[in-house]
């Protein structure tokens, strides 16, 4: 089982081989001791839940992220849902064919992130770990 993993579970272990390159995951942060690979459901527990779908974790409906990108998806759902939308629709694509993210969707998801960086500086200060990327 990958060491930078948060479960031992065959689940995670397909999602972390599947979705990570050299222990980079999509959003080009490094997975390591101190920010392990976890699951992130693309469909919220919450909307499965009140469309009356199984909630439990599985390959359709999730992709390994270190903690750090993990966290800050969510910070850019909560403050830049459109952003966050085209992030999702590129984890969507991304999971459904079951592959790693391309060169050209590596870029777009970092013009993305850049994107939300920019928009955030006038106002919110980002947290200096969202801003250690590998790419």
């Amino acid at each position: 089982m990958k060491r930078y993993c948060d479960s031992k579970t065959r689940l995670m272990k397909y999602l972390y081989d599947t979705y990570l390159y050299n222990h980079i995951d999509i959003f080009n942060f490094e997975a390591s001791r101190e920010n392990k690979v976890t699951y992130h459901h693309i469909i919220k527990v919450e909307e499965l839940k009140l469309l009356g779908f199984p909630v439990k974790k599985t390959v359709e409906n999730g992709i390994a992220l270190t903690r750090i990108a993990h966290s800050y998806l969510h910070l850019i759902e909560d403050f830049a849902p459109d952003i966050y939308f085209h992030l999702n629709k590129i984890i969507l694509l991304i999971t459904k064919e079951r592959r790693l993210p391309t060169f050209e969707e590596r870029s777009l998801i970092q013009i993305l992130l850049e994107a939300f960086e920019y928009r955030m500086s006038a106002y919110y200060e980002i947290n200096e770990m969202y801003l250690k990327r590998t790419f």
